[in-house]
């Protein structure tokens, strides 16, 4: 797998070094194991983790370096804050995961795991308005995971949803009015070494978010803006 993570390396214009493959391989092999216990991924062939999890999260590097903290809502398994921690991201880095026994695989060094859904932990001093950039994988509909995230940034902070296409755009609009942010690019491409397609949607925020945003726990799911 070291050519591989190697070629998605280069193919992301990000500078490798030998630690990143010993870090990265750790990381595989403790996903894989605590996958037999745990529901972490669907994923679970080697390469297919080195592709769709580790490619996936470090299309948002070139996006996120410069950055000076950042907020990895709904997290998972830890994608993808994790990959881009590994990958060189020196920063602040907090991993939002609601489910507690993904939390508990999450707990590594120097990274934060916040293990309250987003509803709750955005209305706390320690992460409201507090980030540089926030970034969701695979969560929720863009109008629902809107409200999610962007409570977390600070104003003229970035909100990066990862998501296969646009699709979703037009019905975000009032969630996207209400919560003050405007599109500012589509990062189109495709995941090194695969067919798969991204456009990774970085949206930025122009104010304060209203005090009555997030709404409490399950109303954005059950009646998104």
């Amino acid at each position: 797998m070291k050519q591989l993570l190697k070629g998605i390396f280069k193919e992301l214009g990000i500078e490798y070094q030998e630690e990143h493959y010993d870090k990265f391989d750790t990381y595989a092999s403790l996903l894989i194991e605590w996958n037999k216990k745990f529901n972490l991924t669907g994923i679970t062939d080697l390469r297919d983790i080195y592709i769709k999890h580790f490619g996936d999260s470090l299309l948002l590097y070139e996006g996120i370096k410069a950055t000076e903290s950042l907020i990895d809502v709904g997290s998972g398994a830890g994608f993808p804050g994790i990959p881009l921690k590994i990958a060189g991201y020196k920063q602040k880095t907090v991993l939002l995961e609601a489910n507690g026994k993904k939390a508990s695989f999450l707990e590594l060094d120097n990274i934060f795991v916040c293990n309250k859904r987003a509803e709750n932990a955005a209305r706390e001093e320690a992460y409201r308005e507090l980030f540089d950039v926030v970034v969701a994988r695979a969560v929720a509909p863009l109008s629902i995971l809107l409200e999610y995230c962007v409570p977390f940034i600070k104003r003229e902070g970035i909100f990066i949803a990862m998501k296969t296409d646009n699709s979703e755009l037009q019905s975000a609009e009032n969630a996207m009015k209400q919560l003050s942010v405007e599109i500012l690019k589509e990062d189109k491409q495709t995941i090194p070494f695969s067919d798969i397609k991204r456009n990774n949607m970085y949206f930025k925020k122009t104010r304060n978010t209203a005090y009555k945003y997030p709404r409490p726990d399950g109303v954005p799911k059950k009646k998104p803006l």
